[in-house]
């Protein structure tokens, strides 16, 4: 890769081509020269949120906006294919052929998957808050108390956000943490860069906030916080296998009394609205404020059908045998309360035009064509726009993420304690078995229970070296020689003679 200087003037041209308004209430930064761009507050506020910004656009999926090579106009959101496609968990109704090569690891296979495998706006991002760190100490009008160094903890957030989200896709990939850097970089190792995020976290840490003041709440959790920051630098811990350090810092989550498991009947606070105090960091749509991702850049359009969005197929779904599998409670004896709440039958009798009713029974379509639905909030169709949050860190998955290293210290109490609280929202029985295998097990199960459709399946797996046990298009050799992480775009080899492609890609283009 070679990493060029990103200008403030860019960072604030993508964020006006996302069709959105910058969160603060602040003009995000435009097109004005680099020493015009940093005079004062107003300046720094908006090039962080232009920073959030630029990272959400990465979450998303590159278009042919950032850059013309890209074979999409729109995007997809990547999210989803990054960290649930190939989990074995999925299939494609409408018998996609891109979707199908993404579940089965063909992905150099397909044109159309390209840009999947391109960091740009990873780096970008990066490059941002590089700017960020070097430019705002300088800046001396404007700030109120505490503010000058919120928005340098934020920028240090997200910088190492963007680095261990890059990290969890490709594996190796390169640490930029310099705002002027033109030299082409290779890709460092895996446990290093996860090193780097908890060492920019624990500096940043201190002057984030719990919350933000004059933010509401969902707002203030789509930035850095120190809930945010503190689950980053957990899941950095659980990677690298230090399970006392991740349960330490989840603690301190815990303890904080900011965040709690909102009932069963609060799930569309959490999922349609993202303005609970179960989300931790989320990325934040509302269309109201100006705040939304067009038709083909949300996932909700590939997961739903009428009544919520115009299709008249389903894109991506977990087949009827799989839901049963996953959660075996309700297959006994309906106790889950989760599978209500997460998936849902309709009518597809009627036309596409017409909105059609919702059977009682959320399993009752049949095998292939059980909507996805654990995100339901309705298109905007007047304007084709979709903005229900993306969810990143949960509590209820942190819990659990606590659940799992407390169980591999031997704490099987306190594992099950928090495993058992996730057990008991969703109606289903406590789990007593005290064998720490079971208990561990377990625990994998019920994160992908919980979590399932939120982008974390396929990123635990790859981090426990288990992808090959639920995909059977990746054999254990496959994922020790790098099949569990995603190919790196031709782009990052232009002129970088420091680049490396993944082993296991080298072989199988």
């Amino acid at each position: 890769m070679n990493n060029n200087i990103i200008l403030v003037g860019l960072a604030g041209l993508i964020l006006l081509l996302s069709g959105c308004k910058d969160w603060l209430d602040e003009l995000p930064i435009n097109t004005v020269t680099e020493d015009q761009a940093w005079q004062n507050a107003s300046d720094a506020e908006g090039a962080v949120a232009a920073a959030f910004s630029i990272f959400r656009r990465g979450l998303a999926g590159l278009t042919k906006d950032d850059t013309p090579s890209t074979t999409r106009h729109g995007a997809w959101g990547d999210y989803y294919f990054w960290g649930d496609a190939r989990s074995g968990d999925w299939i494609t109704p409408n018998n996609d052929g891109d979707w199908q090569a993404g579940f089965e690891n063909r992905l150099i296979a397909r044109t159309q998957l390209e840009p999947m495998t391109n960091w740009r706006l990873f780096y970008r991002t990066v490059e941002q808050c590089n700017l960020l760190l070097e430019k705002v100490p300088e800046i001396t009008e404007g700030f109120a108390g505490n503010r000058k160094a919120e928005l340098l903890a934020e920028a240090r957030f997200l910088r190492a956000m963007s680095h261990f989200y890059a990290a969890r896709i490709w594996g190796d990939v390169p640490i930029n943490l310099t705002a002027r850097n033109v030299e082409p970089l290779g890709r460092t190792p895996l446990n290093e860069v996860m090193k780097m995020v908890v060492d920019e976290v624990e500096i940043a840490v201190p002057d984030l906030p719990w919350a933000h003041e004059g933010m509401t709440r969902r707002l203030s959790r789509s930035r850095g916080t120190k809930g945010a920051a503190l689950a980053l630098q957990a899941h950095a811990y659980m990677w690298l296998e230090d399970y006392a350090s991740a349960s330490a810092k989840l603690q301190e989550i815990i303890e904080s009394g900011h965040f709690d498991l909102a009932p069963i009947s609060e799930f569309r606070n959490i999922f349609d609205q993202g303005d609970s105090d179960e989300m931790v960091f989320q990325m934040y749509y509302d269309n109201q404020y100006g705040e939304f991702s067009d038709y083909y850049g949300h996932i909700l359009t590939y997961y739903l059908t009428n009544p919520y969005t115009d299709r008249s197929n389903l894109s991506l779904a977990i087949p009827k045998s799989k839901i049963l599998e996953i959660f075996p409670d309700y297959a006994r004896d309906r106790s889950d309360k989760r599978v209500a709440e997460f998936f849902q039958s309709i009518d597809f009798s009627g036309s596409a035009s017409e909105l059609r009713p919702i059977f009682d029974d959320p399993l009752q379509n049949g095998e292939r064509q059980i909507m996805f639905a654990k995100f339901r909030k309705a298109k905007d169709r007047s304007y084709n726009r979709m903005d229900s949050p993306v969810p990143i860190f949960r509590y209820a998955g942190l819990l659990l993420l606590k659940a799992e290293a407390d169980a591999r210290l031997s704490r099987l109490s306190e594992a099950a304690t928090n495993l058992n609280l996730v057990r008991a929202r969703a109606g289903i029985p406590r789990f007593t078995r005290e064998d720490q295998t079971m208990l561990i097990e377990e625990i994998i199960a019920e994160r992908r229970r919980e979590l399932i459709g939120e982008f974390h399946r396929v990123y635990d797996l790859v981090r426990l070296g288990r992808l090959h046990e639920f995909n059977p298009f990746v054999s254990e050799q496959d994922e020790k020689e790098g099949a569990g992480f995603f190919p790196v775009s031709d782009e990052a080899f232009a002129n970088n003679p420091n680049m490396e492609q993944t082993y296991y890609w080298q072989f199988n283009q």
